[in-house]
């Protein structure tokens, strides 16, 4: 299962309990407190969401990891290049 299925599944779970809840499809007859707190939970989802994106994205920025290896050898391709193409007439 990929990870768009994954959400997509949690998302319509998620979605169906708030449905049921929130417009008392099944007729449960929960107190009005629930109602009155299920009815804004998407916004609250939706603002954890974005919280969580954020601290992922600035995780990940600082903990990003310098390649020097693959910077060394992109520079030796680079010259190696240049000095190809001043072979074969170019000027740089």
């Amino acid at each position: 299962m990929t990870k768009l299925l994954e959400w997509l599944l949690g998302l319509s779970l998620i979605g169906m309990a708030w449905g049921l809840v929130t417009f008392d499809l099944l007729d449960l007859q929960l107190p009005p407190q629930y109602r009155e707190l299920a009815w804004p939970m998407p916004v609250y989802l939706l603002v954890a969401f974005g919280c969580y994106s954020l601290a992922t994205v600035g995780y990940r920025v600082a903990t990003f990891n310098d390649c020097e290896d693959a910077a060394k050898e992109l520079q030796a391709q680079i010259k190696e290049a240049k000095e190809d193409l001043k072979k074969k007439g170019l000027k740089m």
